[in-house]
C-alpha cells in the first residue's frame, strides 16, 4: 500500500475503498489481484477494474463453459494428436510413444510398449535431438529438451547442459514426477526437436521454443473468437517458456489479435514488475515485433473450434518454428492471470455476454452476477 501510494499518490484509505468496491464487479478480484494487475490505475483498457478476473475465478471461470464431458483431448495428449493429425491441425510431428495399450494410431510414430523398448530406443544417438513430454501433465512437469546421447556413460544430455542416465529416464515413463500434475499411465511422448523461426532466435538470441498462447471463445452459431494473445518468451537456461510471475527469468509479451505485433513485454511479478523495450540478452527491439505465421496461427484457431465444438473456451499453445506455426497443445483450464498482466482484463462485455448465453448456469450461479 505504502508503495503504490509513493508511486501514484493514491493513499491508503482509498487504495481500501478501491478493493473493496471489486466485491460488486463481478470478477470476485481481491487483494491480491488489485496489485497483480495495478487496479489502482486510471491507464487500465476497456472498462477498467470492471473487466478484471480474479484469480479465485480462474478453474470457475474455464468449467462454466467447458462440460467435463468434453475437454479429455486437453488433458490427454495422445487423445489430442490423435483427433488433431486426423483434422489436418498443424501439429509437431511424434516420432515415439510410450504407451501400454496393444496399439497405437500410426501417426503417433514407433510405438514404445515397455521400457526395455524406449530404452533401446533412447540409446539409439540417431535420433537426437528430441524433446520428451507426459501425455499428461501440467506446467511443463516431466518434459525435458535432449540434445545427444554417449554411449560411454549411457547419459541422455539435455539443451540446459544437465544430463542424465537412460535408467534414470524411464524411471519417469512409469513412476510420477509429480503427483499433482502428471500421470505416467497415460503415456509419454517423443517428438521431433523443433527449432525456433529464424525471426524469433535472431530476438531471444536462444533455439527454445518460446510459445504463442491464444485464448479463443468458441460457439456453432458465432464461430471462433479470439479474446487474447500472449507470448511466453524463454531465456536462458530454461528450455520451458512458463512464465511463472518471472521467477525463471522468462517475460511475457501482449499480442494484438489481428496483426501479431508485439506491444507490451514484462518481465518479474509485482512489485518488482518492469516493461521492456528490448530483449535483456540481445538488445533488440521488442516492442513492434510481429510473430511470423501470424495469419496461419489464426487459421489454426477457427479450424480447431470444430475440430473440438463442445469447449467453448480454448486456450491452445503454438510454436514458431521454421516450418510455420505447430500447434503444441490445446488446454481446459488455462491460466488466467498472465492474461491480464497488460492492464487489460479478460470480463469484457462481449465475454460476460457470452457466458451468460452458453455457461452451465446451474453448476456456477456466479455467472448470473455478472
Amino acid at each position: 500500500m505504502s508503495l503504490v501510494r509513493e508511486r501514484t499518490g493514491k493513499g491508503h484509505f482509498n487504495q481500501i475503498k478501491d478493493i473493496l468496491a471489486l466485491k460488486t464487479k463481478g470478477g470476485r478480484c481481491g487483494i491480491s489481484d488489485y496489485y497483480w494487475y495495478g487496479l489502482y490505475r486510471n491507464d487500465l483498457k476497456g472498462r477498467g477494474a470492471e473487466d478484471f478476473l480474479g484469480w479465485r475465478l480462474k478453474e470457475e471461470f474455464n468449467r462454466a463453459l467447458n462440460p467435463r464431458i468434453a475437454v479429455l483431448p486437453a488433458w490427454d495428449k495422445v487423445v489430442f494428436l490423435v483427433l488433431a493429425s486426423a483434422a489436418g491441425l498443424p501439429v509437431v510431428p511424434v516420432r515415439a510413444c510410450f504407451h501400454r495399450s496393444a496399439t497405437i494410431y500410426p501417426g503417433l510414430g514407433k510405438h514404445l510398449r515397455d521400457i526395455e523398448a524406449s530404452a533401446g530406443f533412447l540409446r539409439d544417438p540417431s535420433i537426437y535431438p528430441l524433446f520428451g513430454k507426459p501425455a499428461y501433465s501440467q506446467q511443463g512437469f516431466g518434459s525435458v529438451s535432449m540434445t545427444g546421447y554417449d554411449p560411454d556413460t549411457d547419459r541422455i544430455s539435455h539443451l540446459d547442459g544437465s544430463t542424465l542416465s537412460v535408467p534414470d529416464f524411464t524411471i519417469r515413463l512409469e513412476r510420477t514426477v509429480d503427483a499433482r500434475f502428471h500421470r505416467p499411465e497415460c503415456g509419454y511422448l517423443f517428438q521431433d526437436a523443433i527449432s525456433a523461426a529464424s525471426e524469433i532466435q535472431a530476438l531471444t538470441g536462444w533455439p527454445a521454443i518460446s510459445g504463442v498462447r491464444v485464448v479463443c471463445l468458441n460457439s456453432p452459431e458465432e464461430g471462433v473468437r479470439l479474446i487474447r494473445a500472449i507470448w511466453k518468451i524463454a531465456v536462458p537456461p530454461n528450455h520451458i517458456d512458463n512464465f511463472d510471475f518471472g521467477a525463471n527469468g522468462n517475460m511475457l509479451a501482449n499480442i494484438d489479435l489481428t496483426s501479431g505485433e508485439i506491444s507490451r513485454v514484462i518481465g518479474q511479478r509485482w512489485p518488482k514488475a518492469r516493461y521492456l523495450r528490448e530483449h535483456p540478452i540481445t538488445g533488440k527491439l521488442l516492442e513492434g515485433f510481429h510473430l511470423p505465421g501470424w495469419d496461419r496461427i489464426l487459421n489454426a484457431c477457427r479450424d480447431g473450434g470444430a475440430v473440438f465444438p463442445l469447449m467453448r473456451i480454448q486456450h491452445w499453445d503454438f510454436a514458431l518454428t521454421e516450418q510455420g506455426p505447430l500447434i503444441l497443445e490445446l488446454n481446459d483450464i488455462g491460466g488466467t492471470i498472465f492474461l491480464q498482466l497488460h492492464g487489460r482484463g479478460l470480463l469484457t462485455e462481449k465475454t460476460r455476454a457470452f457466458l451468460k448465453r452458453h455457461a452451465d448456469r446451474i453448476a456456477h450461479p456466479w455467472v448470473a452476477s455478472l
